[in-house]
């Protein structure tokens, strides 16, 4: 029986609890990155005007890089999750263990 995609949507919301969805995760990153991706081109002309980068900037380009560190550690495994949801939700048991059929026979169908 194919269960449908958005009784499998609200599963997934349900089992994360009001956390972001991996795609939320990734929006997240994706922008951090493109800040990241600024501040370290903003440093390297700096660099390359030959004066030092501000400590601030290196600051801010490490937290950047932490950050966008976790987002992708939270996107990865909230991806684990909604597909494991998914995939319990789709499976499709193959035996069934129960008291047997009226001639004794266990296994498909039982």
């Amino acid at each position: 029986m194919r269960i449908p995609e958005p009784v499998q949507e609200q599963a997934i919301d349900d089992f994360l609890e009001g956390q972001p969805r991996a795609g939320q995760w990734r929006e997240m990153r994706e922008t951090l990155s493109a800040r990241l991706k600024d501040s370290v081109r903003t440093r390297d002309e700096i660099l390359a005007e030959g004066r030092p980068a501000p400590p601030a900037l290196e600051r801010k380009i490490k937290e950047l890089r932490e950050q966008v560190a976790a987002l992708a550690q939270e996107e990865a495994v909230t991806q684990f999750v909604e597909d494991s949801v998914r995939s319990s939700l789709t499976r499709t048991p193959e035996f069934s263990f129960d008291e047997g059929d009226d001639d004794g026979h266990y296994g498909p169908g039982g």
